[in-house]
């Protein structure tokens, strides 16, 4: 069965982008959520979860956590990046606290989830995809590549790029 995870920080794509992924490769589209049974995720239970699904039906998986289903080894898992500024918008338009804007803002800036998902699957099975400045479309197409080996990992270096155009100040006096 076709397994694919895509994971990143929340708000930079992965559900619209999921289902245009999921629908393209005629795959269901498989939330954290659904797998943790709607509680706090426990990440033993989503692997064991996530681990017997797929590997009866496929699906594309979505989550803000990198992890490995159980008994499963992708050939590639794919990061979405968005540019912290634009994240920042992102959240506070879905309502997220302050706190939780700024957790999720910081976990971007540092490579949190890349960083996890490389630990997990190495650097050879993980590809990071950036969604600022592109549409939903053009990144579930890059998706696509990625998957077939068609496309390479993108560098993203925020704090450098941040730093390079002076908004880094800014965003963290946002923070």
């Amino acid at each position: 069965m076709r397994v694919v995870l895509i994971f990143g920080s929340p708000g930079v794509g992965k559900s619209e982008v999921g289902r245009i992924v999921a629908e393209r490769l005629g795959l269901r589209l498989i939330e954290l959520a659904e797998l943790a049974g709607g509680e706090e995720a426990d990440m033993r239970a989503v692997s064991a979860r996530a681990g017997s699904m797929l590997r009866k039906e496929g699906g594309v998986v979505v989550s803000h956590i990198p992890f490995k289903p159980r008994g499963l080894m992708p050939r590639r898992v794919i990061v979405l990046r968005r540019n912290p500024l634009e994240l920042v918008e992102v959240l506070r338009s879905r309502g997220y606290s302050r706190e939780k804007v700024r957790e999720n803002v910081e976990a971007e800036l540092i490579d949190y989830v890349y960083v996890r998902a490389l630990e997990i699957y190495g650097p050879r099975r993980t590809v990071q995809i950036r969604t600022s400045g592109r549409t939903k479309e053009e990144v579930a197409e890059m998706v696509l590549r990625a998957l077939r080996g068609e496309l390479r990992s993108e560098e993203v270096d925020w704090i450098g790029e941040l730093e390079a155009n002076g908004s880094l100040e800014g965003l963290l006096r946002l923070l």
